[in-house]
């Protein structure tokens, strides 16, 4: 399955239920039951894994080491649209009120960059997409087989389907790697605190890029927002780290809170802590918001000690008191997801059945 691909598949690390993406029997053929220490503490998760043990896995530097395996219900923050949880995602018209509507990552000529769907969708009919028609109306499709007609650009959301499980594979003994490893489009980020995939930047809506499908379509993924939505085959997952997405509203760049009331409300994300305990990233080092807690205060990062290329830093934390390397999401840009990995991970790290 695709993600987001009116035709063809593919990436480097994305999260797929095709064979292909499936963890290799090197990865997951001898389980475990060592006691090793590392950063997944169940106690740290809103959601409770289904079942979670440790496996010998090999990561992308060759190395053979021991794996959480960590198994999740799908789509554990909502499934309906509705206030308080999931969407909004595609808005019907040009007309909609951006608070009423889904958020999206356009990059073409008019107007470029993240933005209301609703703004998206004008940019995109000034630049030739045809998305919008003779009466307003926002073109839609759920991706389901006769949901689009060819000459057309639309708004893209799938359906959910909740019976699916999410499995990851994550070092529980960071590796380092010899240099950081950057996020390309859908890579896998890691794990979110209520056992919901974090992936790097969607598709891009005008440039098609090798390997890695649904780019350069002329159409627009949209993301709910907190900055999630379904995958084709059902699953929900994140393109930001959502605790911290409403600092990327209120940034001066955006203003997105103060000019339309946008923000993420869903109950099941602590979108309300801008310091808070995020997840895991896929080579095992925790995730955090765009800040530190510092005696109860939110306090930038770099202030607490130097960030690195990939806004990490080690320090004592509330989660980890004896002192963790972890990463932070960034304050103000979007995506706000750290930009690169320093240690190193299963190259098929997240698989969906």
């Amino acid at each position: 399955m695709c993600l987001y691909s009116i035709s063809g598949c593919g990436g480097s690390d994305s999260v797929s239920t095709t064979d292909s993406d499936t963890t290799s029997d090197t990865e997951t053929s001898t389980e475990t039951n060592t006691d090793s220490s590392g950063y997944f503490d169940a106690s740290l998760f809103d959601t409770s894994a289904l079942s979670q043990t440790q496996v010998s896995c090999t990561l992308e530097n060759n190395s053979t080491t021991t794996c959480y395996q960590l198994t999740f219900a799908a789509n554990t923050v909502g499934d309906t649209e509705d206030s308080g949880t999931i969407g909004p995602y595609c808005p019907p018209s040009i007309n909609t009120s951006r608070d009423e509507a889904g958020v999206g990552i356009y990059d073409g000529t008019t107007t470029p960059g993240f933005q209301s769907l609703v703004d998206a969708a004008v940019a995109m009919d000034a630049d030739g997409y045809d998305i919008v028609d003779e009466d307003g109306n926002i073109r839609f499709s759920d991706l389901t087989q006769g949901s689009e007609e060819a000459g057309f650009s639309y708004c893209l959301s799938a359906n959910f389907d909740s019976s699916l499980e999410v499995t990851f594979l994550i070092p529980v003994t960071p590796e380092l790697r010899s240099e950081p490893y950057y996020f390309g489009t859908i890579d896998s980020i890691g794990m979110g605190v209520n056992g919901i995939p974090l992936t790097a930047n969607p598709p891009s809506v005008t440039v098609a890029e090798a390997g890695v499908g649904g780019t350069g379509s002329g159409n627009i993924p949209a993301l709910d927002l907190c900055g999630g939505h379904p995958d084709p085959s059902g699953y929900y997952h994140w393109h930001f780290i959502p605790q911290s997405i409403n600092t990327v509203y209120a940034a001066d760049d955006y203003n997105y809170t103060e000019l339309y009331d946008i923000s993420c409300n869903n109950i099941y994300i602590d979108y309300d802590n801008p310091s808070a305990f995020a997840g895991l990233a896929k080579d095992g080092f925790p995730l955090y918001g765009a800040l530190d807690s510092v005696d109860g205060l939110d306090t930038e990062p770099a202030t607490v000690a130097e960030l690195d290329e990939c806004n990490g830093h080690s320090h004592a934390t509330n989660e980890y008191p004896d002192g963790v390397y972890h990463y932070h999401a960034l304050q103000d840009q979007a995506p706000n997801n750290p930009p690169c990995l320093m240690g190193s991970f299963v190259d098929r790290s997240v698989s969906v059945q």
